[in-house]
């Protein structure tokens, strides 16, 4: 009896031991914590190093297989500024946000179906979403890849990756080990990534005044990591093939 009672309690311990050497449950990758149900995230470093492998012509894509960026951005934030080789298919929001009179929502069908056709309905392809700050993204990967739970009889598509910093990004704070440093109000403590001795604390306008993008101490695709982004509308890259959709909004910035 002492030795079963011996080898129980061994067990016990063993137990409560793989237990506490388990890892801690993980968010899932995503900045805002969403449920995930494409791929994976990516870096907007790394999504521009994968469009560097496709081929590309001024006319657009020439390599079949290769990676495809989609802007889910509004109509008037792709204007303002995208990354170089990026198709804009808006999600959720085309024009304006709910609320507002001129709003102008995203079917998720036809946000489906132009993605498909843009992969020439090649679900295997590796296809980046990239919005403002890396939560749109997400909402759009998701529906991409589990299309029925929208009601949608399409394919999945199986390699969608979220670029979780977005076009404009969001702030990094400084760290004390591993855990986030806080200021003398319990605030995190936020990083002048451009070491210019203050932090940018409002996103300003540069391109057009009704988009608010440039923020050198945000971690996003156009700003503290300054890659290749432009404000011209292509006509194979834009939203329906229709550049004509995207100025009815705009006033440059003087």
């Amino acid at each position: 009896m002492k030795k079963k009672t011996a080898i129980a309690s061994i067990a016990s311990i063993a137990a409560l031991l793989a237990v506490a050497a388990a890892p801690a449950l993980a968010d899932d990758g995503n900045r805002y914590n969403k449920e995930r149900h494409y791929h994976s995230e990516i870096s907007a470093a790394q999504a521009f190093r994968e469009m560097n492998k496709g081929k590309w012509t001024l006319r657009g894509q020439v390599d079949a297989a290769a990676p495809v960026l989609v802007d889910v951005r509004r109509l008037r934030e792709y204007a303002a500024g995208h990354p170089v080789v990026a198709y804009n298919v808006p999600y959720p929001h085309i024009v304006g946000s709910d609320g507002d009179a001129d709003y102008l929502p995203q079917d998720p069908a036809s946000f489906y179906w132009e993605v498909f056709d843009i992969v020439e309905g090649d679900t295997e392809r590796l296809v980046m979403l990239l919005c403002r700050t890396g939560s749109r993204s997400v909402d759009a990967g998701n529906l991409l890849s589990d299309p029925a739970a929208h009601g949608i009889n399409g394919p999945a598509f199986s390699n969608v990756r979220n670029i979780w910093e977005g076009f404009v990004g969001q702030y990094k704070y400084a760290y004390s080990g591993g855990d986030i440093t806080l200021n003398e109000s319990g605030a995190p403590i936020r990083l002048d990534l451009d070491n210019d001795g203050e932090i940018a604390t409002t996103d300003t306008a540069d391109v057009y005044q009704e988009t608010t993008d440039a923020n050198p101490d945000k971690d996003g695709w156009r700003n503290f990591q300054n890659l290749p982004w432009t404000p011209n509308v292509r006509w194979y890259l834009a939203y329906q093939n229709n550049p004509a959709l995207y100025w009815e909004w705009m006033t440059p910035v003087e």
